[in-house]
């Protein structure tokens, strides 16, 4: 199997489960993890915007601390960041509840596609018999689950940043936090700081969405 094909049928499995289990014991979020913030500047905290909802908080972080933080990353050095008003962060609430199991099946559909090529251009039949098996498997849990899941986002908190593609498409990207449980105690920076980190409550509290202004379409990762 080429090292491609294992990369990609690892990361689909791990995203997924990131994407759809939830913890529930504190223990479980014990072991090895990390922890980055970047604090705004104290003479843009004015220009943050919260939105209220039912049982969660939105947070809209200026183009100016957008761009402070990811602006140095080779991936984003060629999008430039705008802030979302508050009428879009709610358009786009609306979105996540009607949209978040169709992007979801969409992102894991597509990842195990790419490992079944890639175990076909191999040869490999008994890992392409396996992993369609996976497939199947995994498939079949998220149709029973998710509209569970999906309605359990009332109560993760969110975090939005809005950037321009070098296409000049406009898309927010959003992470959600489900603060319910809180080990590392993350929820008094949630105002002041995008979140970042892995491993323990990273990998089972956080999910990373994209809306896509124009199509009013909600995605995981396809603008990358």
């Amino acid at each position: 199997m080429k090292p491609s094909a294992i990369i990609i049928l690892l990361l689909t499995i791990s995203s997924c489960k990131g994407q759809v289990t939830m913890q529930t014991k504190e223990d479980l979020f014990d072991v090895n993890h990390g922890v980055s913030l970047l604090r705004i500047d104290s003479n843009l905290i004015k220009d943050i915007r919260f939105v209220h909802f039912d049982s969660s908080v939105g947070v809209n972080f200026p183009a100016e601390y957008a761009k402070q933080k990811f602006g140095k990353n080779i991936y984003w050095q060629k999008r430039s960041f705008f802030t979302p008003d508050t009428n879009l962060i709610k358009r786009i609430d609306t979105a996540i509840t009607k949209q978040y199991c169709i992007a979801t099946i969409k992102f894991i559909t597509e990842g195990w596609q790419n490992t079944l090529e890639n175990l076909k251009v191999d040869n490999d039949k008994k890992s392409l018999k396996r992993a369609r098996k996976q497939m199947a498997t995994q498939k079949k849990r998220f149709e029973k689950f998710c509209p569970q899941w999906q309605h359990d986002l009332i109560y993760h908190d969110r975090q939005y940043i809005g950037f321009i593609t070098q296409d000049g498409e406009k898309i927010i990207y959003i992470q959600l936090l489900d603060f319910r449980q809180d080990p590392y105690n993350l929820k008094p920076a949630f105002s002041t700081s995008w979140i970042d980190g892995w491993h323990g409550w990273f990998e089972t509290n956080t999910n990373r969405l994209h809306f896509h202004v124009e199509k009013g379409l909600l995605t995981i990762n396809e603008d990358l």
